[in-house]
C-alpha cells in the first residue's frame, strides 16, 4: 500500500495521510508530477499499460508523490520505477504548477538524453516509449492518442516548452 500526504488548496499539508486510491474530499489535494523531456526537438512519451486507466493511451512522464516525498524526489522516483532513467535534481528545471481535479501538478522539463534501447519499462504502468516531433504529437492528439489531462496542461505550457 502507498500513503501519500494530504494538502489543503493553499497546498498547506495537512496533518494525515491516505491510501492510494482513496477518495478525496472536496477540500483534499495530493502531489503528482510530469516531466517534459526533449532530446533533438522530440519530446518523449510513455504508452499507458492496458491494465491503468487510459489504457494504451501516451503521456509524458510522471506520477504522484508518497508520503514526506517533494515533487523532485517523486519524479527521480518515478523515472527510475518505471522507465530505469536515473535523473539528478541539477538535470531537470521546475515549469510550472497546474490543478487537475484534486492533484498539484507540479511540471518539470529536461534535456537529459535518454538512448531508448537502454530504457527498462515496468510493465504494469508502461507499455512503450518513444519521442515524437510536435506534429507527431498533434497528430496524437488529434487521433485521441494522447490522455486528455496531458494535452490539456500541455496547452497550457506550450508557450514555455521554447525548445518545441
Amino acid at each position: 500500500m502507498e500513503y501519500f500526504d494530504v494538502y489543503d488548496i493553499n497546498r498547506n499539508k495537512l496533518n494525515y495521510t491516505k491510501i492510494r486510491g482513496e477518495e478525496l474530499l472536496p477540500s483534499e489535494y495530493n502531489v503528482g508530477v510530469e516531466i517534459w523531456i526533449f532530446n533533438n526537438h522530440k519530446l518523449l512519451m510513455t504508452k499507458r499499460s492496458i491494465n491503468k486507466s487510459h489504457p494504451l493511451e501516451w503521456e509524458v512522464p510522471g506520477g504522484c508523490s508518497i508520503v514526506n516525498e517533494t515533487s523532485l524526489d517523486t519524479l527521480i522516483r518515478e523515472l527510475k520505477e518505471e522507465l530505469g532513467i536515473i535523473i539528478t535534481k541539477n538535470e531537470c528545471k521546475y515549469l510550472t504548477t497546474t490543478i487537475y481535479k484534486h492533484q498539484f501538478v507540479d511540471i518539470y522539463t529536461s534535456n537529459l538524453e535518454i538512448n531508448l534501447n537502454k530504457v527498462n519499462l515496468q510493465e504494469v504502468e508502461v507499455s512503450d516509449v518513444a519521442f515524437f516531433t510536435k506534429e507527431e504529437f498533434l497528430k496524437l492528439a488529434k487521433d485521441n492518442k494522447i490522455v486528455n489531462s496531458v494535452f490539456d496542461r500541455y496547452n497550457l505550457i506550450k508557450d514555455k516548452l521554447n525548445n518545441y
